[in-house]
């Protein structure tokens, strides 16, 4: 299955070597629109789609494939092993960009952790962790670490929104933390999601 990795960040994207998985020639497989707040929600030539419980960026005359649901693992691979916060994967986040948006990750195999670093460079910001799942999937969990990798915030379900789990931490000091994303401790425990880091403040 075809990653359906996808950085919002276009330019970022726009200056990283063809063979990348950040490649903006993205292909006729889909992935995960983002944040309903965000213009575009999808890159050029892409139309973000309502399919099941979640929207996807499709290309013209493009479909969701049966293996583009949550009972298949979205191809993160070139983003691990990032299993613990001295493998964590390093964001942009907050030293060039202010927000951040990933999407085609996924918590699997059974046990599977995924951790990104954010580098705070200003006292006093504020720093939120979005995690958007498949709702016919894993309950996924989250939590913002600091760096000896103690949860200093857990995220919450977000009311009226199915499938999405919010962390956020006020006024940290400089330094560096950690948003780490895992299954739940029972029950189905894999699942796709969209991971959003966003600093604002002070």
């Amino acid at each position: 299955m075809r990653s359906f990795l996808f950085l919002t960040i276009a330019s970022l994207a726009g200056s990283l070597a063809a063979c990348s998985p950040y490649d903006p020639n993205l292909g006729p497989s889909p992935f995960l629109c983002g944040p309903a707040d965000q213009n575009p929600r999808c890159p050029d030539g892409y139309t973000c789609m309502m399919s099941g419980s979640a929207e996807y960026c499709l290309a013209p005359m493009g479909t969701v494939p049966v293996d583009a649901s949550s009972t298949m693992c979205a191809d993160d691979s070139s983003l691990e092993p990032n299993n613990s916060i001295q493998q964590a994967w390093v964001t942009p986040v907050a030293q060039t960009k202010q927000m951040f948006t990933l999407a085609g990750l996924s918590i699997c195999p059974m046990g599977d952790k995924d951790d990104y670093s954010i580098t705070i460079t200003t006292a006093m910001q504020n720093l939120e962790v979005i995690i958007e799942y498949d709702a016919n999937g894993a309950d996924l969990q989250g939590s913002i670490l600091n760096a000896g990798g103690q949860a200093i915030a857990n995220a919450s379900p977000v009311s009226g929104m199915q499938g999405m789990r919010r962390a956020y931490t006020p006024n940290l000091p400089v330094g560096t933390y950690y948003a780490s994303v895992f299954g739940p401790m029972s029950g189905p425990q894999t699942n796709n999601y969209k991971l959003s880091i966003n600093v604002t403040g002070p």
